[in-house]
C-alpha cells in the first residue's frame, strides 16, 4: 500500500495542493489548501471558517488531496469553482483529472480555534486526517512546496543588491525578510540551511 513518501511528501513540510470535497447537493468543490505532512500516513490542515471546504469536510468527514502543478486549476479554484469537466470520480469521491497523484483522507480530529493577528480576530478550523488510499497517476510526482521558490527568489535579490539603492534597496530588504519567514515556516532542513547561507551573505550589505 502506497504512503505519502511515495508521492514525495516529507514529514514536517507544507505543500500547496488542491483539496476536493462534495457539496451537500453532490456537486464537487475544489480549493487550494496547504497540507502539512505529519508522517507517512497523517496530515494536518488549517482552514478558514465559513468556506465550502470546511462545511463539506465537517459534513462528510473525508476529502481528497490532489497533487498537481497546473496554474489554471489553482487560479480557477481560488476565484470561483472548477467546472465538472475538471473532475473525475474515485468511488464516492471526486479528484482532479489532470493531477499527478491524489489521495483520500479521513478526519480523525477537528477543532475550531480563534486567532488574532494583524488582520483582526478570525476562526481557523484545525484538522488532522489519516491517509486512506494513495493513487499515483504519474511516475514522477513532485508536490509543490513554496520554500524552493523562495530560495531561488532570495538568490535573485542577493545578486542584485549591488545594483540598487534608496527605496528599491528598502524593498529588497523587506522582501528578503518575508522570504526568510516563509522558507523557515514551510521548508525542510535543507531549505532552511540554504536560506541561512543566503541571509549570511545578504548581511554584508547591512552597512551599505
Amino acid at each position: 500500500m502506497l504512503d505519502l513518501g511515495s508521492v514525495g511528501m516529507e514529514r514536517g513540510m507544507l505543500y500547496e495542493t488542491v483539496v476536493t470535497t462534495k457539496n451537500n447537493d453532490g456537486v464537487p468543490n475544489a480549493a487550494p489548501i496547504g497540507v502539512t505532512c505529519k508522517d507517512k500516513n497523517e496530515i494536518v490542515l488549517y482552514l478558514h471558517q465559513g468556506s465550502h471546504t470546511v462545511k463539506n469536510i465537517k459534513a462528510e468527514g473525508r476529502f481528497v488531496v490532489n497533487i498537481l502543478k497546473d496554474p489554471i486549476v489553482f487560479v480557477e479554484s481560488t476565484l470561483g469553482n472548477l467546472s465538472k469537466d475538471y473532475f473525475d470520480q474515485y468511488w464516492d469521491d471526486f479528484y482532479i483529472k489532470d493531477s499527478d497523484a491524489f489521495f483520500t483522507a479521513n478526519v480523525i480530529h477537528i477543532r475550531d480555534v480563534e486567532r488574532e493577528d494583524q488582520f483582526g480576530v478570525s476562526t481557523t478550523t484545525v484538522l488532522r486526517a489519516k491517509v486512506d488510499q494513495v493513487i499515483k497517476k504519474s511516475e514522477h510526482v513532485e508536490p509543490l512546496n513554496r520554500a524552493i521558490y523562495g530560495v531561488i527568489e532570495a538568490l535573485v535579490y542577493l545578486t542584485r543588491m549591488d545594483m540598487v539603492s534608496g527605496d528599491m534597496e528598502k524593498l529588497y530588504r523587506h522582501r528578503m525578510n518575508e522570504i526568510s519567514r516563509i522558507v523557515n515556516k514551510v521548508g525542510g532542513s535543507e531549505h532552511k540551511k540554504a536560506m541561512k547561507k543566503i541571509s549570511e551573505a545578504f548581511s554584508k550589505y547591512d552597512d551599505k
